[in-house]
């Protein structure tokens, strides 16, 4: 099991070797709440929700042809392939040092150059529909990695594109553990937010604009009373809390919030 502090650095340690094709590339999956507390929010306090995994999403790039694919660069570094089938030489995943994966994620009309000149056909890509939402609804943090004294503009979703994404997808998750782990990010940005009226205002508009018009739909039918399925999930994954009293009703509430908006 690894230390905090090694996946930490280990994600840094990423960062550095993308760092030439950070540009193209969304940082996604888990990471982005630490990303949004200790970056954008700079509420560095915040039990901060992270995951072993490193998710990076990408779309179209136009004519743009990198010397060395992304595959070529991390495959003569201290990555490992893991591969998907067996007897098959690719496509693999990779992992750093081993231990962390390192995944790309796209939508299902990517097309065929972007992977070849970007990533490298050897990598396992995932396609996940609706994913271009949060491809066209970022926004760029600096980061500073104290360690090499460097730092980075880093694109994540925005918040609200993050949170609202979240809402309309979580249902296509096939492991409850994953949905649980989706709402509790959700969670966590409709409580620490220093500024939730504007990030739900933002949600708002995305439904007038007619993105993901499922998303409350689906988060009713997990946060509709506080003992409905979506509480139980987000205070288990969220576990004890001291600053808090009624932890579900807590819950209940920011998502009964976000319900009543969206659903207009």
């Amino acid at each position: 099991m690894l230390e905090q502090h090694e996946i930490e650095s280990a994600f840094f340690s990423v960062l550095n070797d993308l760092k030439e094709y950070l540009e193209h590339l969304t940082l996604v999956g888990g990471w982005v709440p630490y990303i949004y507390s200790n970056y954008l929010w700079k509420k560095k306090p915040i039990k901060i929700i992270t995951t072993v995994d490193i998710d990076f999403g990408f779309g179209d790039i136009q004519g743009t042809k990198k010397k060395k694919t992304i595959f070529d660069k991390l495959s003569a570094l201290d990555y490992s392939e893991r591969h998907i089938e067996i007897g098959k030489m690719y496509p693999v995943v990779l992992y750093k040092k081993g231990k962390i994966p390192v995944e790309f994620i796209t939508y299902p009309e990517i097309s065929r150059n972007t992977i070849d000149n970007l990533i490298g056909r050897q990598i396992n890509i995932n396609k996940v529909d609706r994913f271009d939402f949060l491809l066209n609804h970022r926004c760029q943090i600096n980061i500073s990695d104290n360690r090499r004294k460097v730092k980075y503009g880093l694109y994540c979703p925005r918040p609200s594109a993050f949170l609202y994404h979240k809402g309309a997808t979580f249902l296509d998750r096939e492991d409850e553990l994953k949905r649980a782990k989706d709402l509790h990010y959700m969670y966590f940005i409709l409580r620490y937010a220093p500024d939730e009226d504007a990030i739900l205002k933002e949600v708002e508009q995305y439904r007038d604009m007619g993105y993901l018009v499922d998303t409350s739909e689906n988060l009713y039918k997990y946060f509709h009373r506080k003992t409905a399925k979506g509480c139980l999930l987000v205070e288990k994954e969220h576990g004890p809390d001291e600053f808090i009293r009624d932890l579900r009703n807590d819950i209940f509430e920011r998502f009964s919030k976000i319900i009543e908006i969206i659903s207009g």
